[in-house]
């Protein structure tokens, strides 16, 4: 962690426990979620050039990070309410929502709840775009049920997110060797139920179909190589939003903003300065 990040590091405590986050700049809010495995640190490349013209908030969901880790059904009530809960405490009444991977879904699933507060969405690489068969959830489940993800280990980590970057480089291996640092935390066990929970919401909630309700505008941002999720969810997404651009950034994968922040910048700065016209 850079220095710089570190000394805007928060907690606060929330109904179901603590929440961690990053809160840096002034002007407009922009609300950073990260996605599955991960933590406020995947922005982090990101995170002092945006704050440099907004408030940039980067949190910890409940179940990762530093945030408390409670045994229970980690879901899309849960989410949005504990965000809904969070931003009332800071006293944030418009934002724009940002999430990559699950947290696109998560903050799909808040704008459709919360409308009125959600300014603008950024989805990067974004979960939700594709449905999956009853067999296929069948597959998946049990090879990310909690017992498994208790048991990861280096080795099966290099393997397991060897598909998020498009190529090995300094950020790849730095990404790595946070996701195996967690191994040796205390609340590993704990983070290994929310995950295996978050994993279920995740697989079970398709969005695609609920894209037209969403009324703000809407930035896709997409690495062109991702394995995780293909391009191809992004232009499929495009067809049904009613406000929606896709920035596509090449040779980057499922992480742009981690494997390519010069290009996520390039992306996401004009949107972020631009007037919220709703068409």
């Amino acid at each position: 962690m850079l220095p710089e990040v570190g000394a805007y590091q928060s907690t606060r405590k929330m109904s179901w426990g603590e929440i961690c986050y990053y809160d840096r700049g002034k002007g407009p809010v922009v609300v950073l979620i990260h996605g599955m495995f991960g933590d406020f640190l995947d922005w982090e490349p990101v995170l002092e050039p945006l704050a440099a013209s907004h408030r940039v908030i980067a949190l910890d969901l409940p179940g990762f990070g530093g945030s408390s880790k409670p045994r229970r059904e980690y879901s899309a009530k849960f989410f949005v309410s504990s965000l809904r809960e969070f931003f009332q405490e800071l006293q944030l009444e418009t934002f724009v929502l940002a999430g990559n991977s699950f947290g696109g879904q998560i903050a799909m699933l808040y704008a459709l709840q919360h409308a009125e507060s959600v300014s603008k969405l950024v989805l990067v690489n974004s979960g939700g775009f594709k449905k999956h068969t009853a067999e296929e959830k069948a597959l998946i489940e049990p090879r990310f049920s909690e017992s498994i993800l208790a048991g990861l280990t280096p080795g099966i980590n290099a393997l397991l997110f060897s598909t998020v970057f498009a190529k090995t480089t300094e950020a790849s291996e730095r990404y790595l060797a946070k996701q195996n640092s967690k191994l040796r935390r205390d609340d590993y066990p704990a983070y290994a139920y929310a995950l295996a929970s978050s994993i279920r919401l995740s697989l079970t909630t398709y969005l695609v179909e609920r894209l037209p309700e969403i009324q703000c505008p809407t930035l896709l941002v997409w690495g062109e190589k991702d394995h995780v999720l293909p391009v191809a969810q992004a232009e499929l997404a495009m067809t049904r939003l009613r406000n929606g651009q896709l920035k596509a950034i090449p040779g980057c994968g499922h992480a742009p903003q981690l494997e390519c922040p010069a290009g996520f910048l390039l992306s996401v700065q004009p949107f972020l300065s631009s007037p919220s016209i709703v068409s």
